[in-house]
């Protein structure tokens, strides 16, 4: 949450002239609500559920093509497994008080940030908790004082040399 999987992702995916998806986008124009909406109809586990569908239908029938997942979908069980077979998977690591920086202005859109008081300690102890799961990705790729264009530029080379 906050450290750019949409942005890079899409802009990566037009450098590569791929196709781009968005998991949260995707679930959002399916259901005709709002994540925040989702998650206050049916709960995280459902939302988490048709995360896991998603990525199910998409993997591996998409190729070529980007995929920003949301940060919630690699820490259900064995999705990481799933995403590291048909992708090549790449946790986009921010610091917190950047991620803070960025997600402050939008907390009432986050369900799982909403009402929780301080925002750095929510997001250090949603962190805490995904981290063993984001570790496992291919490729991890420090953001800080990177702008979006370095970190397409790496990742474009990263991807090519693993296609």
């Amino acid at each position: 949450m906050g450290s750019g999987k949409t942005t890079i992702g899409r802009q990566l995916a037009q450098a590569l002239q791929w196709s781009f998806f968005d998991t949260d986008a995707m679930i959002e124009a399916s259901e005709r609500k709002t994540v925040s909406e989702i998650f206050a109809a049916v709960g995280e586990v459902k939302y988490r559920q048709y995360e896991y569908r998603l990525m199910l239908q998409l993997l591996p029938s998409i190729l070529p093509s980007v995929m920003a997942c949301g940060g919630g979908l690699p820490c259900i069980p064995y999705a990481m497994t799933y995403l590291n077979r048909y992708s090549i998977t790449v946790y986009l690591q921010t610091p917190v008080d950047l991620l803070c920086a960025r997600l402050r202005d939008h907390v009432a859109q986050r369900p799982l940030l909403h009402g929780t008081g301080d925002l750095r300690e929510a997001v250090e102890t949603l962190l805490m908790q995904r981290q063993q799961f984001y570790q496992q990705a291919q490729w991890i790729l420090n953001t800080e004082g990177k702008s979006i264009e370095e970190l397409c530029s790496v990742l474009h080379v990263l991807v090519e040399k693993d296609i």
